[in-house]
């Protein structure tokens, strides 16, 4: 046979039937694939979580870690406390709906401290509060006025927040989530001064 010329075989496998792949010729294996992550969200798998332990009542007696870290304040600045930075704010005028806010979360926070899952759930929404305060709301202080600054605070937490997590075995709203910033203020992770 010369070694220029090379014979092409028709394969037909129409009527082939087998226990795994039928392959023409090379068949390439890879198992070196990454899986895509679930398009369920933290939260929903949590709160599906959260329901299978309050089926059981498996109640724990500790604060997770991920919760334990918003436990520990820290006044950076020397400005401690919840009225302390809204004074020094000029937002006088929120201290007396702050307070009442703020302990409406905590209770909330409170009651659900039994169950993993949810103080899990309120751990991550509290770093995500932190965060978007941090990095969207924090710059501005300066150069926007308080409605503006709260107009941030609406778009970037509050409302997110009710969205992702409003309607579950807890009911959030508006007046709950603000009163997560304002625990977030109490506790040192938020302010509204440079």
């Amino acid at each position: 046979m010369n070694p220029s010329s090379h014979v092409v075989l028709s394969v037909n496998q129409r009527s082939a039937r087998a226990d795994g792949d039928i392959v023409g010729r090379d068949k390439t294996v890879n198992n070196n694939y990454i899986v895509a992550p679930s398009s369920i969200s933290m939260v929903t798998q949590l709160l599906d979580k959260l329901k299978g332990e309050m089926e059981v009542n498996a109640q724990i007696r500790h604060t997770v870690e991920n919760l334990q870290y918003f436990y520990e304040r820290r006044a950076h600045d020397g400005v401690a406390g919840l009225e302390a930075k809204l004074l020094k704010a000029d937002r006088k005028h929120e201290v007396f709906l702050a307070f009442d806010k703020k302990e409406q979360f905590a209770k909330l926070l409170e009651k659900w401290s039994l169950y993993a899952s949810a103080q899990e759930i309120f751990a991550y929404m509290l770093a995500k509060a932190e965060h978007e305060f941090t990095m969207s709301v924090l710059p501005k202080v300066v150069e926007l006025d308080q409605s503006e600054i709260n107009q941030i605070i609406l778009d970037k937490i509050i409302d997110p927040t009710i969205k992702e997590c409003g309607c579950s075995v807890f009911t959030l709203n508006y007046t709950i989530v603000m009163g997560m910033v304002y625990w977030l203020a109490e506790q040192c992770f938020v302010r509204w001064h440079q």
